[in-house]
């Protein structure tokens, strides 16, 4: 999985570090950008690339 979303996060222009928590159940996904990011913009860019993916309850 992670080697996937490497494809995606890693070319990302405005994205400067990524991470899946493969360890937690939820296997969460933390951002760092150059730039605000629309949570919306993530879900989409995983979810037409196969992943589901929603923002977690704080």
């Amino acid at each position: 999985m992670v080697k996937l979303v490497k494809a995606i996060f890693n070319n990302h222009p405005f994205i400067s570090d990524w991470s899946i928590d493969t360890e937690d159940i939820d296997n969460v996904l933390r951002i760092e950008a150059t730039r605000m990011l629309n949570e919306n913009e993530i879900i989409t860019q995983m979810r037409t690339n196969g992943f589901y993916c929603e923002v977690l309850a704080g």
